[in-house]
């Protein structure tokens, strides 16, 4: 048998990926034990799609990536990092990741 194609614009994101919805446009994914670089990659694999759509309506998306820091008790913190991020990239108007650390600076260069 040959490899299991996936539909356009499905990503896997892994067994314990959980999406949850923290406003009207708003929304947090949450993928324990990937590295800042994993999330990264996701939210490219997020954005590809959306970025490609051909039609007459145009298309954006925005996202604001964090990673859970050691140390931190809870996701509260690396939550409101990625909104700051996310902020930051609709501010920008262009559909990208914008991935934030705990000191405030990117987790890599836009």
């Amino acid at each position: 048998m040959g490899a299991e194609k996936k539909p356009p614009g499905i990503v896997n994101m892994g067994p314990d990926a959980c999406l949850v919805r923290l406003g009207s446009e708003e929304f947090v994914l949450l993928v324990p034990g990937r590295s800042p670089a994993e999330a990264r990659w996701l939210a490219e694999e997020i954005r590809h799609p959306v970025a490609r759509v051909d039609d007459l309506t145009a298309w954006t998306i925005s996202l604001g990536v964090s990673a859970v820091e050691p140390g931190e008790a809870d996701f509260s913190a690396a939550i409101e990092r990625a909104a700051r991020s996310l902020y930051r990239a609709k501010a920008q108007g262009v559909t990208v990741p914008r991935p934030e650390a705990a000191s405030g600076l990117p987790l890599c260069p836009p």
